[in-house]
């Protein structure tokens, strides 16, 4: 069989930054919700069949996080809106139902499982998906979409919904995500221009770099200093040392790759080269390289201090990320705590091959479904089919010309003050069938993602283009991984402890420390996950 090095994908050469950083909603009448210009809805004559209307229930992530005056995730400008302009036309009540992001699996399990869940749900945890295609718990949305959704079936195209099919049917519908991009690093340029040293380009030279700040210590902040930083390795928070931990996997085979890489997120200890990459950090920790204590940062905000107050050299974390670049935020006060202070883009980790490799996203978001205990799927398509057209996503996403956004160079760039605040703050969360904004190509797409942080704007597409770059997607299989759905939490868990364990053992301990977790690993469930796998691989080659 051929050798592949984790199956590369050739990445784009740009991508759209995600509408993440517009914050604000509203809690306006219905009458100052119909005063903003709406796209037509389609479909009005069959609306005005019923003389009562159908309530369709939409689910809507609640962050908590709605600011004052712009009233709740369920009732506010653009759910009033939504109503107006879709609901109304086709005689069908919009009922939203909250269910807070950090918790949203476990709540939308329950509804499930009681027969209470809205016509329309979605979820990121493949896992839970493939337990509610293996338990019967979704209707099939192929000819649904065939009849209600040709909007639909347009805007996501083949290569998206394919995503959504499992063993041979369609049931889920992938949101369309117009980037990829994931991680990417960053370095204290001011640093290294004092110590009279370039940017690193590969690992070696960024270990040399990084014992050069802790021994000088450019940035004069004696024992808070940090070379390189991350927070907890459980994957809520914006930073991970993982894509250096990666590039020390070897050459695998297809078959190698599909066995060992799991679509959980579930750490890869027993992939070679793995405990290579891990080893690495347990010498920069040992070396007072890394901050000791990051398993304590379980939300990110030590790191997010740290980096703002001028204590860090480097670290790994999203690429254009909203919580360092948007006005105000870590990027910002770290100009105000440190004058002279700045971060430039760095791409060192490199693989035996001199690649760069780095996990992408997928073409898709969040899967989105109709429930089996539905009772209104075609509505629930026709909505979906509504948000589709163009001038209705781009106004779900961007608001309101000179209310939300004003236009630069063609592209919306969002409007920060209160007043727009309250009233656009969640649309992320409400345009769910598009995970970023697609303005027609690459380099338009990265320009409109610049210009989101117009004080940051080379370093955001820098960071943008580094992510890409030798970027791959995770092998997927259409039917579900019986036993990874069994044993995914238990070894997502115990893995993660056996990276930190290792990463915190002395080093003449090291091994022994990693190889006693990945022995436990594949024992309680790790072995038969690969087995299954490469099961599964051998049936999709026939």
């Amino acid at each position: 069989m051929k050798t592949i090095h984790k199956k590369w994908f050739a990445a784009p050469a740009a991508a759209l930054l995600l509408a993440g950083m517009l914050s604000g909603c509203s809690g306006n009448s219905n009458e100052g919700a119909s005063s903003s210009a709406a796209p037509a809805s389609g479909g009005e004559a069959a609306a005005t069949q019923s003389k009562d209307p159908v309530t369709l229930k939409v689910e809507v992530f609640d962050r908590g996080n709605a600011p004052a005056g712009a009233g709740p995730v369920t009732d506010n400008y653009w759910t009033q809106w939504i109503q107006k302009n879709f609901g109304d036309p086709n005689n069908i009540k919009l009922e939203f139902v909250p269910v807070p992001r950090n918790q949203e699996v476990d709540k939308l399990n329950v509804l499930m499982a009681t027969g209470d869940a809205p016509d329309l749900v979605f979820t990121y945890d493949m896992n839970t998906i493939y337990n509610y295609v293996k338990d019967g718990g979704l209707t099939e949305v192929g000819p649904l979409i065939e009849e209600n959704g040709p909007n639909l079936k347009k805007f996501l195209g083949d290569e998206v919904l394919a995503y959504g099919v499992f063993d041979g049917k369609q049931y889920t519908i992938p949101a369309k995500r117009p980037l990829q991009y994931a991680q990417s690093s960053y370095i204290r340029k001011d640093w290294l221009d004092k110590l009279g040293l370039p940017v690193p380009a590969t690992t070696e030279e960024f270990y040399e770099t990084m014992k050069a700040f802790k021994e000088k210590d450019p940035g004069q902040v004696g024992g808070k200093l940090i070379p390189y930083d991350f927070s907890a390795i459980d994957g809520t928070t914006i930073t991970s040392p993982m894509v250096l931990v990666n590039s020390f996997v070897n050459n695998l085979t297809e078959e190698e790759t599909y066995m060992y890489t799991s679509t959980s997120y579930i750490p890869e200890i027993s992939k070679p080269g793995y405990k290579e990459g891990v080893q690495f950090l347990n010498t920069m920790n040992a070396e007072g390289l890394i901050n000791s204590d990051f398993a304590l940062d379980k939300d990110g905000k030590q790191f997010e201090g740290d980096v703002a107050n001028g204590y860090v050299g480097a670290f790994t974390a999203l690429a254009a990320h909203a919580n360092l670049m948007a006005p105000g935020k870590v990027f910002d006060t770290l100009k105000q705590n440190v004058p002279g202070a700045e971060y430039v883009a760095m791409d060192p980790f490199t693989d035996e091959e001199g690649k760069t490799p780095k996990s992408i996203y997928d073409p898709i978001g969040m899967h989105i479904m109709i429930p089996k205990t539905s009772k209104h799927v075609a509505e629930a398509i026709k909505y979906l089919d509504w948000m589709s057209q163009s001038d209705v996503l781009f106004t779900l996403q961007n608001g309101n010309e000179g209310e939300h956004y004003t236009l630069e160079d063609g592209f919306p760039v969002a409007i920060t003050s209160d007043e727009a605040k309250k009233t656009f703050y969640n649309n992320t969360d409400i345009a769910i069938l598009s995970n970023g904004k697609d303005f027609g190509s690459e380099e338009k797409n990265i320009e409109a993602a610049a210009l989101q942080t117009p004080d940051y704007k080379e370093l955001s597409k820098q960071t943008i283009l580094n992510a890409l770059k030798d970027g791959y997607t995770l092998p997927r299989f259409e039917r579900p991984i019986e036993s990874e759905i069994k044993y995914g939490d238990t070894l997502k868990s115990k893995a993660t402890e056996g990276i930190v364990k290792s990463i915190v053992s002395n080093p003449d301990k090291f091994s022994e420390t990693y190889d006693s977790y990945v022995k436990e690993y594949l024992k309680i469930g790790g072995q038969q996950v690969q087995d299954e796998r490469k099961a599964a691989y051998a049936e999709m080659k026939k």
